[in-house]
Parts: structure tokens; C-alpha cells; sequence
């Protein structure tokens, strides 16, 4: 005897049904409520921080689509370093800890030839600049013994990072969260030709060192500006690496014009020209 099409097709469709309602539903259901504890930031960390039971917590999630490197226990990663700035609320991956101690100050990983960093103390709120110096800016340094003066060799270096006492990083680019307590700058790294480094030396044994910002966020005039100040320096240091050509061009009759590589890259060479006249050109930028 033959079966009807329909019956055969509602049959299937009966035991599809079937098959859903008793094995799918109770696997998804069990999977979207079940529970499990996992590992949760409590306050900001930043990367090179920590982990500790201070900045973290054990909370219990669904443990439905979470993913397989999540810290589940304290003991996973107490004692670890993150390697990447984590935020309050953020679950932990094994990804973004490290066993070992990491800097995080990537600036100082990158130091051009011929360049330092070094570091000078903020004494007072005013000769920081308030804390609002950030990485990158382009500041003047000044000194005040018994008058405040204009430190020629200092007026365009760059910011490298701000510190707190302890020697933390100072993120002044955001306003603390609640109940978070504004770290104070302590000290400022910069990036230094060896005479800077040696004249902000003697400057923290003798006064006073104040800062004001002159350039943020301008990448072009800030390249000009520090251009400028190591020109400055080669002619004041080093007048006999400047390369002089005083014969003409054979190839056009010109006169040759000297010329000087300033990028911090290669502190001996720099293009030589008026220095009152070119920081007054890059000033208007």
C-alpha cells in the first residue's frame, strides 16, 4: 500500500518538531543560563600595571558564548601585568597579561641615535604646567635662580611622559572616573641631545625649572620647531660639522647653500639658515 505524500511530509515535520522541542531547546537553554565566575576589572589599569585583588573582582556570568582564554579564577592572573590598558568593567583575557614585567612607556623604546631621555622634577603645580602636560607636546623650558630666564638650548623639546611620585604615568588626556583620585605630576621625561640633558641637569641642582606648552597636536610645526632648536644647538656645539661649500654648482652656476640634516635622528647635520628668521616663520604656523 503507498503513502500519501502529505503523510509522509507530516510525519517528518512531526519528528523535526520533536526533535526540537526535547533535544535543542534544553541544550540552548542550558547553555544560555548557565553560570560560571570569571575575573573583572574594578578600576582603570593601565598598561604595565599590576593585576592584583585591589583592581579586580570575581563575578558570576552567563556563560553562554563567552570566550575559551577568559580568566575565570584570581589565581589566573594575580600578580601578572597587563599589556594593554584596561578599563573598569572589562573582563580579563589571557591575551592581555603577561607574566613578566612590561615598560609602558613605548617612547623610551624608541630613542633616536645621538638622543636621551631624561627626566626633570615638577616643583611646584605652576612649573608643570598645571598637570596638564601630555606625551608628544612640545614644550620651553625656563629657569629661575634670581630671575627667570630663557634657556637657549631649551626652548623646543618634546614630552616623552609625565610621572607621579611613584614613578606611575600620569594620563592627563582624561578626566578621573568617580571616586578616582587625580594623580599630581612629579616629574617630566623629555627627549635630550646630551647638552640639553647636561644643562637640565645643572638646572635641577640650581632653582627652579618652569615649563610652558608651546606646540600640541600639530606634528608638522612640532618637527619645525624641534628642527630649529637642533640647528641651534649644532651651531652653538658643533659649527665645525656644519658642511660649507663656498664653489659654485657645475652643474647650474648656483652657489651651493649649506646644508645640515636637523632631525633628531642625525644630530650632526642640520640645514643651515637664519635661526631668528625660520623660528619666526614656524611660530606663525
Amino acid at each position: 500500500m503507498k503513502l500519501n505524500n502529505r503523510f509522509l511530509f507530516g510525519m517528518l515535520s512531526l519528528l523535526l518538531a520533536a526533535v526540537i522541542a526535547f533535544v535543542a531547546l534544553p541544550t540552548i537553554a542550558r547553555q544560555t543560563n548557565g553560570k560560571t565566575e570569571i575575573v573583572r576589572i574594578t578600576q582603570p589599569v593601565q598598561k604595565g600595571e599590576q593585576i592584583t585583588a585591589a583592581n579586580t573582582e570575581v563575578v558570576e556570568v552567563g556563560s553562554f558564548n563567552l570566550p575559551p582564554n577568559i580568566a575565570r579564577s584570581l589565581e589566573d592572573v594575580n600578580g601578572f601585568y597587563a599589556t594593554a590598558d584596561l578599563a573598569q568593567g572589562d573582563y580579563i583575557l589571557t591575551t592581555k597579561v603577561s607574566m613578566a614585567p612590561i615598560s609602558s612607556d613605548m617612547a623610551l623604546n624608541s630613542i633616536p641615535s645621538g638622543m636621551t631621555a631624561i627626566s626633570l622634577t615638577v616643583k611646584t603645580l605652576a612649573s608643570g604646567l598645571s598637570d596638564k602636560l601630555q606625551p608628544g607636546d612640545v614644550i620651553r623650558i625656563y629657569h629661575f635662580l634670581d630671575t627667570a630666564e630663557e634657556v637657549p638650548e631649551l626652548r623646543y623639546v618634546r614630552v616623552l611622559s609625565v610621572t607621579d611620585a611613584d614613578g606611575i604615568n600620569v594620563d592627563n588626556t582624561r578626566e578621573p572616573v568617580e571616586d578616582e583620585e587625580k594623580k599630581q605630576s612629579a616629574t617630566i621625561t623629555v627627549l635630550a641631545s646630551p647638552e640639553q640633558a647636561r644643562i637640565i641637569t645643572m638646572l635641577e641642582n640650581d632653582g627652579v625649572a618652569h615649563v610652558a606648552l608651546v606646540s600640541r597636536g600639530n606634528d608638522t610645526l612640532a618637527e619645525e620647531l624641534l628642527s630649529l632648536q637642533a640647528q641651534s644647538i649644532l651651531e652653538t656645539y658643533h659649527p665645525e660639522l656644519l658642511e660649507k661649500t663656498a664653489a659654485p654648482d657645475e652643474g647650474n652656476g648656483e652657489t651651493a647653500r649649506e646644508t645640515v640634516d636637523t632631525s633628531p635622528d642625525a644630530p650632526n647635520t642640520a640645514a643651515h639658515s637664519d635661526s631668528a628668521d625660520n623660528e619666526t616663520a614656524a611660530t606663525q604656523h
